[in-house]
């Protein structure tokens, strides 16, 4: 795990904290936000996994040669 990973973790929890708050405050808006915040923090662990995928492959790349 590296830092974009448990970032978009974060962002996407902090996220789905918000909505709830939009949804008891009946603010669309706030909703609205929350839902971006949550996409770009599922965004962000999916480019971190993906890294972290490469780095892997490439040091088991890097052992079998």
């Amino acid at each position: 795990m590296n830092k974009k990973t448990i970032t978009g973790q974060f962002q996407f929890a902090l996220g789905k904290v918000q909505e709830g708050v939009g949804s008891v405050l009946g603010n669309v808006q706030l909703q609205r936000a929350a839902q971006r915040r949550q996409m770009d923090g599922r965004i962000m662990h999916a480019v971190g996994e993906a890294q972290d995928l490469i780095k892997r492959s490439l040091r088991q790349r890097a052992g079998s040669v």
